[in-house]
This record gives C-alpha cells, structure tokens and sequence, in this order.
C-alpha cells in the first residue's frame, strides 16, 4: 500500500497559489491562519477574512492571472518564494499581459501562514501600464538606472 507523503507549507502554498483565481478563493482557508498578516506595496491588512476580502477584490475585473513559482528559499516556519505574475486586466496595458517578478516572504506556525508580505515593483505591474502614467514611469526609471 502506498503512503502520501503529508503536504508541508511550501508545497501547499505552491499548490493554493497555482489554482487560485475568483472561483477558489476558499482555499485561503486551509492554508492561512485566522490572524494572518498580509502585507504588500499597496498596504498592510490582518485577519484571513479580510486577505480574502482583498483577493476577491483584485481578481474581480482580471481576465486572467497565473504564477510560476521558482526555487524556494530557505525552510519553515520561515521562507521566501520567488515568483512571475503574468496578469491580463482590461485596463492595464491594453488589455495586453503583464508580468510581473515578485518574492514572497513567509511565515508558518503549526502549518498555516502567519505573515505573508510581497515584495514588487509597483511600478512594472500597475503604473507602467497605464496611458498617462507609463511613459513618465519608465522615463523616470531610466533616468535612475546605473
């Protein structure tokens, strides 16, 4: 008889945040605690509920949105998770998808995450992408580069 080898954090975050979408919100529960800190470039928020409460919001108007997940680093109860965001939304980039490199750094507690905070540039997701804001966005990133 064969055994399932029990799935650990980093495999279930890999496995919540390759299906989530609109219609899977739920599985925030079986992967998040109650109390949970969420914290990314646009604010911090606490609670599992209001976490979902944001994500039905920001999938609400995206035509689509999916995550490649590199090699995680480090080991519960903390690590971090590379990612690539591709991200189809009618009023970003016209419509066109975005990508979008990013980090998340987690942390766990008895097999649920008790802080999640994303580290991305803001800009490549959202500013660039807009008519009035892209091209002072990206003018201005140059200037600044090395």
């Amino acid at each position: 008889m064969l055994h399932r080898i029990p799935e650990g954090p980093v495999e279930a975050f890999a496995r919540v945040w390759q299906t989530l979408g609109r219609d899977h919100l739920d599985q925030v529960d079986t992967l998040y605690h109650p109390d949970v800190v969420f914290a990314d470039p646009s604010g911090e928020l606490h609670g599992r509920d209001r976490f979902k409460a944001h994500l039905a919001t920001l999938y609400q108007n995206v035509d689509e949105c999916h995550f490649e997940l590199g090699v995680p680093i480090g080991t519960p109860p903390h690590w971090a998770q590379p990612w690539v965001m591709t991200l189809r939304h009618p009023k970003l980039a016209g419509g066109k998808p975005v990508r979008v490199e990013g980090i998340s750094e987690l942390r766990c507690q008895e097999g649920l995450i008790t802080h999640h905070r994303d580290y991305f540039d803001m800009g490549q997701m959202l500013y660039e992408q807009v008519p009035v804001l892209g091209p002072a966005t990206r003018w201005l990133k140059a200037r600044m580069s090395p």
